[in-house]
């Protein structure tokens, strides 16, 4: 993978790659800057009327970049670790669709201790090559599974089981936790437990990338 360490504009490198380099960076580099607070170098991974779609907000670039959900703390640690993408490259349109496995490692209070939540996801990117830079112009988070854990073995989390009946397993503690922080999450939100959902997501990628 290729990493962007200074502080040249993005696009001026990916412009000196092959598509399939410059896609892949692109969605590598959008993660990095995310956990890292980059804020002005994730804005520039998206074009202008991107429509973004996570477990907290449905929007465009500004409801996205430089925000939190309720239950995170810029305190505490956040770690995004990703797999390979599986990227679909339509050069006619100058479209590509990514398929992009990862896991968000990150430190949370819960009941007053230190807890690690780890949600493991699939990012579902469509990227469009805009004035020759490839740019991300939807982007929708696939809920696949996830766990709760002391942050130090052994502390007792106070959990009670019955405060997590009924909430969906593909995010159950991502749900619990958001909940515990005072904030609000939809029950109807994209995972790998409704794959009617997903495939439809998977359907409207492909459709656009080969210009339905």
């Amino acid at each position: 993978m290729l990493f962007i360490m200074n502080s040249t504009p993005i696009s001026e490198f990916r412009k000196n790659m092959t598509d399939f380099d410059a896609i892949q960076n692109l969605v590598v580099a959008e993660r990095m800057y995310r956990v890292s607070h980059r804020s002005k170098e994730l804005a520039e991974c998206y074009a202008p009327d991107a429509t973004i779609h996570t477990s907290w907000q449905n929007g465009g670039v500004s409801s996205f970049v430089g925000k939190e959900s309720v239950e995170a703390q810029k305190s505490l640690p956040i770690v995004n670790r990703c797999n390979p993408p599986l990227i679909r490259i339509n050069r006619t349109s100058d479209r590509a669709v990514v398929e992009y496995p990862m896991t968000t490692t990150r430190e949370l209070m819960v009941h007053g201790e230190e807890a690690v939540l780890t949600s493991f996801m699939l990012l579902v990117e469509r990227i469009e090559k805009i004035n020759g830079v490839w740019k991300i112009v939807n982007m929708t988070s696939i809920n696949e599974y996830d766990t709760l854990a002391p942050a130090i073995p052994g502390v007792d989390l106070k959990i009670n089981p019955d405060d997590v009946k009924g909430l969906r397993e593909s995010y159950r503690w991502l749900a619990y936790t958001r909940m515990l922080a005072g904030g609000t999450i939809s029950q109807d939100l994209e995972g790998t437990d409704r794959t009617e959902s997903v495939q439809k997501i998977y359907d409207t990628a492909d459709s656009w990338l080969n210009g339905k």
